[in-house]
């Protein structure tokens, strides 16, 4: 774009000469004809000149030059389906994190009443245009809910630049009327579903006979009664989430607002200099009896591998077993993982029935690493078997999974382990999924924290730290209590690496309790 401005930018400042000479010289008519040089040259620019100037076609070969450089990048821009999910990552956020839509179009992350849940240093805010193309992704799924909410803004902004265009609009304040009033009328609302028809007649085309036969048909409802009484939006719930305000309340949780932190915060300030509120702790206070038993201390696990350098160890619960490995790798070892991982990102799968395929309660891109893809792939396997005491050699552990979070990425609750044993999960023959090891391989600037749902906490992302918990108990059946989500990415670009470890291979590593329900 920048060549082609400074093309036609030259094209145009050789016109405007040819422009200003003619001019100078039609000042005195009589003396172009009096003259025979100037008389020469005003049939020579008559007969040539300008037939040169308007059959120019420099103008065309700008153009040419420029299309020719959209399609050298056509594969690398965005498609479609990519504008259509960073539409309804909009909408997820406005959601879970019960965001206004006015205010997410002029660039507030602010809940009512509330701190705002992300400060940009640069502010943005969305266009009319941006925000009736997000209204007409859900109007055309029919989610009037969500098109409603968009729709208005979008109508808003529109009569606030009418008369004005925009080089890149391809939408209108009659585009966004027309969409609004049949959302209003689908919703049941037919009073302001005729208001807005009107204001479309009245503004945009007085003659279009499909909005025209829309407001008698509303009128006639009306003078019956039938659409007297608006019934409420219901926001849709897609994928049957029966745990969605638990998931939604506990996204929204600040992450450095915790009720009272107790010895956990207290040692990590003596032990590692941090405050003594540390922002991954965000969850309500620990019921006293689990409370004896969280705290922080450096661990070696008998390892002599962490001898020298014990992990940094957070309890975060102790039902589920749930803890913090603080500093568990470099920077330097993240980004080469994220740069391995890079090339080979696909759209994340979940398991349905005995296969595996795209859902939209995760949104995300994933890669697995094998041990041998790189020295610090293999480096970071021994310290994992060093930090859990299991065997991670194949089959008794998943290769390294690599997942990329980006505009509002997210897992709805799940659970790790397979809840049916038609599960793909057992295809390894290596038995179930009896432990997690998630690390934070970078940081995020809002949301992305990970909920569990049934114990009521969630753990914000601590950069280059390493979550981990038991999925199973020790008599192999699933805890129920690690039913957990992703929390959506409110802003930044958040990276972690799962490693799924099995049943096989731990049963001397991780025996059986004497108790039968343990």
């Amino acid at each position: 774009l920048r060549s082609y401005l400074r093309d036609e930018s030259s094209r145009l400042r050789l016109l405007r000469r040819f422009y200003e000479k003619v001019q100078a010289l039609h000042q005195d008519p009589k003396a172009s004809v009096d003259n025979p040089l100037l008389a020469f040259s005003l049939i020579k620019r008559l007969h040539s000149d300008w037939p040169n100037i308007i059959y120019n076609d420099e103008a065309t070969r700008n153009t040419q030059a420029l299309h020719a450089g959209l399609r050298e990048m056509e594969q690398e821009l965005p498609g479609a389906e990519d504008l259509e999910g960073a539409a309804w990552a909009l909408m997820r956020l406005q959601d879970v994190y019960a965001l206004s839509v006015k205010g997410l179009a002029s660039g507030v992350f602010q809940r009512a009443g509330q701190p705002p849940l992300y400060s940009p240093g640069r502010r943005a805010s969305l266009s009319a245009d941006d925000c009736f193309h997000v209204g007409k992704v859900a109007y055309d799924t029919g989610d009037y809910y969500h098109s409603i909410a968009w729709l208005e803004e979008a109508v808003s902004l529109f009569r606030l630049s009418y008369g004005s265009w925009n080089l890149e609009d391809r939408s209108s304040l009659e585009d966004a009327l027309d969409h609004l009033a049949f959302s209003y009328f689908m919703a049941g609302n037919i009073s302001h579903a005729l208001s807005l028809s009107r204001e479309f007649l009245r503004y945009a085309d007085p003659r279009n006979q499909r909005v025209s036969r829309n407001v008698a048909k509303y009128k006639k409802l009306l003078e019956t009664g039938a659409g007297a009484r608006a019934r409420p939006l219901q926001r849709p719930n897609s994928t049957r989430l029966q745990s969605r305000d638990a998931y939604e309340e506990l996204c929204q949780r600040p992450g450095a607002q915790v009720g009272q932190v107790g010895l956990s915060g207290l040692v990590l300030q003596h032990l590692w200099g941090l405050p003594s509120r540390p922002p991954w702790s965000s969850s309500p206070q620990a019921a006293p009896e689990q409370l004896l038993h969280l705290g922080c201390s450096y661990e070696t696990n008998g390892s002599p591998f962490l001898l020298l350098q014990p992990a940094k160890k957070e309890m975060v619960r102790t039902q589920p077993h749930v803890a913090l490995y603080h500093d568990f790798i470099t920077d330097a070892e993240a980004e080469t993982i994220k740069g391995l991982a890079g090339p080979w990102l696909q759209r994340s799968v979940v398991a349905s029935g005995e296969k595996q395929q795209k859902a939209e309660y995760r949104i995300s891109k994933s890669a697995w690493l094998k041990d041998t893809a790189d020295p610090v792939v293999r480096a970071l396997e021994r310290r994992m078997a060093a930090l859990t005491g299991l065997d991670l050699r194949p089959p008794y552990a998943e290769h390294l999974q690599v997942v990329n979070y980006g505009l509002g990425g997210h897992y709805e609750p799940h659970f790790d382990h397979a809840t049916s044993m038609k599960s793909p999960l057992y295809r390894m023959k290596s038995g179930n999924r009896i432990a997690t090891i998630m690390i934070y391989l970078s940081a995020v600037e809002a949301g992305g924290s990970t909920a569990f749902i049934y114990a009521n906490f969630s753990v914000p992302v601590v950069k280059n730290a390493a979550l981990f918990w038991w999925n199973l108990r020790r008599n192999g059946n699933g805890d129920g209590d690690t039913l957990h989500a992703g929390c959506p990415v409110l802003a930044g670009d958040k990276w972690v690496a799962n490693k799924w470890i099995h049943e096989h291979g731990q049963e001397f590593r991780r025996p059986c309790s004497a108790d039968p329900q343990d």
